[in-house]
């Protein structure tokens, strides 16, 4: 409790630190002087941002942005609409955070320590900076840029013009940058530390390289955050922050109670009984799930390491991919048998059902014994991974990808031999995927060079067999929004392939398993599955004119018209394109007004 009351304490002190209503503090309370006199009230301090910025599975009955974390995303079948009008006030527009951090870099003067010491809290202090403004950026585009605490008197500083992202990005890089020459490489268990800053840096500037060649046509910023995204992740994979390895057990990462022994993992936020847990586990275990989408399913790898549509051990071409749940489940990249249960789960047969009838299991600990009281309701204790060598490695790969079609150097095999090759390590019933070969502007297995019918023409065979990587490696952890943002591709979660106002041929990402009535032999079985089934041999719109299939269909996951037409999607008109960007609110266009100060609006959001 004494620990509790002194963050609460330290908590207060952000925010009173400026204020001078008292001649003489009350002697029970911390002053701004009397706080920063040791190092170990800088760490608590700073412990302060851990969960701010480390989320990993949330508390109680939240789980981060992992599984449904994120509205859009084609990854599961729940669906959203766009945002269609401009807030009053948002959550994401705040500077709390930024004013936190920069009174924890402004105070360091004051605190007895050697150098070194003040360095490596003012790396922590820039790395959390880093942070804040890359989640601002990427909401909202150009964002004031402060570097230090303001006064409320300070009205000039306070209505400060949005500073342009080039700026804001160049920021963050300086931070980045001085967070990984001098925050530690080891502070401790628990602790931020070199290999952690690394990651994380990979990951954002990889974001804003995408964003400045994608959305921005800035081929010079673009080059820069490659580059340091592809330095920042060479200098953890290369062993120079710290010595971590591929572990052959991927759902391992995701579902053990204690990660401090797992060799893939740089930071985990630790969660402990009566103390902090949540309820992911719960949700994979014995509850109804939404589910995984056939358009994720399918775009995992056979085991011959070639797309179910060019691979001749899958032969999609002798059914169409419309097969048992069963044999599309078989000879695939391991990491689908890690991720997905390996049996079809059906609303109105299973209680612990999807709303795709594919049910997840990458976060649940199958050791755990089924009387283990943590493994259900809200007092999960599995820990969560922030940062992993896997992530990185894929932050890499893609880097390196994206610099060689951006006028930087060229990608070699040693890229993908130290990343993806690395990655295959993991083996499902003593089989993996075979690695890769760089041929050209493709990659080949085994002699045959990856040729995916499915490919999107506007993208490279090479870097769409990345980007599949990613997909696969990060499933479900809360990176497809934002890579579909940054890549300028959320016309993949158009719903409908030709008119969404008609709807009779749904997209995959509509659609979840196939369903044959010969596997529920019970007349009553099959008349009990209560998710809609469609049947393109038979494309009547499933939403308005429902005929039941009568032997076999794709679970349908839309339920109306409205559900598909919020999701479509028309390149180039502005009320779409608008979406990568979040609108400024216009209670803070009107408080900046009111002060004599223009605050611009994003594109598409004035009306």
């Amino acid at each position: 409790m004494k620990k509790i009351l002194f963050i609460l304490s330290v908590s207060l002190l952000i925010w009173t630190s400026c204020s001078d209503f008292l001649d003489k503090p009350p002697l029970s309370s911390l002053t701004d002087d009397g706080f920063w006199v040791s190092e170990s009230n800088v760490r608590l301090y700073a412990q302060n941002c851990y969960t701010d910025y480390f989320t990993g599975y949330g508390s109680g009955w939240t789980w981060g942005l992992h599984f449904s974390g994120e509205t859009f995303n084609d990854d599961f079948t729940a669906l959203g609409a766009w945002t269609k009008t401009t807030p009053t006030t948002s959550s994401a527009w705040t500077f709390s955070y930024v004013r936190k951090v920069n009174i924890l870099i402004d105070r360091l003067e004051r605190v007895q320590m050697s150098d070194a010491a003040k360095n490596h809290w003012r790396g922590i202090g820039r790395m959390f900076r880093a942070l804040e403004y890359s989640d601002m950026a990427r909401q909202f585009g150009d964002v004031p840029y402060y570097d230090k605490p303001l006064e409320m008197s300070d009205s000039a500083g306070l209505f400060r013009p949005r500073d342009p992202l080039a700026f804001v990005v160049t920021k963050i890089i300086e931070d980045f940058d001085f967070a990984a020459a001098n925050v530690r490489l080891n502070d401790g268990t628990l602790q931020v530390n070199r290999a952690t800053v690394l990651g994380l840096m990979s990951d954002r500037l990889l974001y804003f390289g995408s964003i400045f060649k994608y959305h921005l046509n800035d081929m010079a910023m673009a080059k820069t955050c490659f580059e340091k995204a592809k330095w920042a992740a060479g200098e953890v994979i290369d062993g120079k922050a710290g010595t971590y390895s591929i572990e052959n057990n991927y759902r391992a990462i995701f579902s053990s109670k204690d990660l401090s022994s797992n060799k893939e993992v740089i930071f985990f936020r630790q969660y402990e009984t009566a103390m902090t847990t949540h309820c992911l586990m719960s949700y994979v275990n014995r509850e109804p799930q939404t589910g995984m989408s056939k358009n994720a399913f399918d775009a995992y790898l056979a085991i011959d390491g070639l797309p179910i549509k060019q691979s001749p051990l899958y032969n999609y071409a002798s059914d169409g991919g419309k097969r048992r749940f069963k044999d599309s489940y078989k000879d695939r990249d391991p990491r689908l048998n890690y991720t997905v249960v390996d049996s079809l789960r059906i609303n109105g047969i299973h209680s612990a059902y999807s709303t795709s009838g594919i049910c997840l299991w990458k976060w649940l600990d199958a050791s755990a014994d089924p009387g283990d009281l943590t493994s259900l309701s809200n007092v999960n204790i599995t820990d969560a991974p922030i940062v992993r060598l896997g992530e990185v490695m894929i932050n890499y790969i893609e880097a390196a990808v994206e610099l060689s079609e951006t006028g930087g150097a060229a990608v070699t095999q040693a890229d993908f031999d130290k990343t993806i090759n690395k990655l295959r390590v993991r083996t499902w019933g003593g089989k993996k995927l075979p690695n890769v070969t760089l041929a050209g502007n493709s990659l080949s297995v085994n002699g045959v060079v990856i040729n995916d019918p499915d490919r999107d023409p506007t993208v490279s065979p090479l870097l769409w067999e990345v980007r599949r990587e990613r997909r696969i490696e990060c499933m479900m952890e809360g990176k497809r929004n934002k890579d579909l943002r940054r890549w300028k591709k959320f016309d993949y979660l158009k719903a409908d392939k030709t008119s969404v106002n008609s709807f009779a041929n749904p997209n995959e990402l509509c659609l979840g398993a196939w369903v044959v009535k010969a596997d529920y032999p019970a007349a009553t079985k099959w008349a009990t599955i209560t998710t809609k089934l469609w049947d393109p041999s038979n494309p009547k719109n499933p939403t308005t004119a429902y005929v039941p299939p009568a032997t076999a269909g794709y679970i349908f996951g839309i339920w109306s018209i409205t559900s598909a037409q919020n999701r479509d999607w028309i390149g180039g008109d502005p009320y779409y394109e608008r979406q990568y960007l979040s609108p400024v609110p216009l209670g803070q266009i009107k408080l900046y007004k009111d002060a004599g100060v223009t605050l611009t609006q994003n594109p598409g959001w004035d009306n």
